[in-house]
């Protein structure tokens, strides 16, 4: 399992999406909006933000976390390069 560890900013919940061809309706997805801070090779650090789906059940835990650091648990789909740092 990985962990994310970045400062919270903000959490929400995406508009719902209506297939024009079927007509079927997919509920919006919890979200975390993220601040990351991503180091550099000449030791300047890069911040970055990451909006990121989580689960219902798990948006309690982050709920009033605003402006503090939080570590979420993350997996990923499709081609990823790893690299060590």
């Amino acid at each position: 399992m990985l962990k994310l560890k970045a400062v919270l900013l903000n959490t929400y919940k995406s508009s719902d999406f209506t297939d024009k061809n079927t007509g079927v309706i997919t509920k919006g997805r919890n979200k975390l909006q993220l601040l990351v801070e991503k180091p550099l090779k000449n030791g300047g650090v890069k911040k970055d933000l990451i909006d990121l789906s989580i689960p219902e059940d798990k948006l309690t835990k982050y709920l009033g976390m605003e402006g503090k650091q939080v570590e979420v648990d993350v997996s990923y789909f499709g081609q990823c390069t790893f690299f060590g740092i």
